[in-house]
């Protein structure tokens, strides 16, 4: 078994533990080396498995005092998260094909966008700033907007229609990814700030930055869906 796998079935185990009532809302969680213990692993599957359930908003880390549970998680807030196994399957499908499209989407935006089309990205930003904002929305669709909207600033018809027809698997995705979000500011500003620094990258014309920062972007997004796929 690879270490990631072994990182995934670590923090599988972790969440059914949550959501089972053993570490209730607000609870601390064993520590690293007592954690690798209980699982018969080195401390770095268990590193990465905490990093995984942070990363879906799950549990916390405070400075010098370990990983707590998140005090608004709940087993009904979880169980919603849950992915059916044909959206599971289709779901990682897209993630592959988004790290492959939308890097070289943001690099073209930043070589190609119109004043007209860096105007839309920004309003569309400043539409996600508002959804985050408001804790009871998860900002699904301005997040989706400004996606399309840069695949919009490529220029590129085929690009633009591959974006169209994956539409609704994208809400979906975004969907899992955000829904973890509600009522946590810190994971909200952390995502908004991913999609700031793309477009601060195509705004001042740095396809290779807007490429990095996408990247970024995609790879945090990922490690969240990859707890509940």
């Amino acid at each position: 078994m690879s270490k990631e796998k072994l990182s995934q079935m670590i923090s599988r185990e972790l969440l059914s533990m949550i959501e089972s009532g053993k570490f209730p809302p607000g609870s601390k969680l064993p520590t690293e080396m007592e954690l690798a213990t209980h699982f018969g692993v080195s401390r770095i599957p268990i590193r990465e498995a905490l990093s995984v359930l942070r990363a879906a908003g799950i549990i916390n880390s405070r400075q010098g005092g370990g990983s707590f549970v998140e005090e608004r998680t709940g087993p009904t807030i979880l169980h919603n998260l849950r992915i059916e196994n044909d959206d599971a399957e289709w779901i990682r499908y897209l993630f592959e094909m988004r790290k492959i499209l939308e890097p070289e989407a943001a690099y073209l935006a930043a070589i190609r966008r119109t004043p007209e089309q860096l105007e839309r990205m920004k309003q569309t930003l400043e539409w996600l700033k508002v959804e985050l904002d408001d804790e009871s929305k998860i900002g699904m669709e301005a997040d989706m907007e400004f996606h399309r909207s840069i695949f919009l600033a490529t220029q590129n018809p085929v690009m633009i229609q591959a974006m169209e027809n994956l539409s609704s698997l994208y809400e979906r995705a975004l969907k899992i990814t955000l829904q973890p979000n509600l009522g946590l500011k810190k994971k909200r500003k952390a995502v908004y700030k991913e999609h700031e620094d793309i477009l601060g990258a195509i705004e001042i014309e740095e396809p290779e930055l807007a490429k990095i920062q996408c990247a970024i972007h995609l790879k945090n997004a990922e490690k969240k869906l990859s707890l509940f796929l």
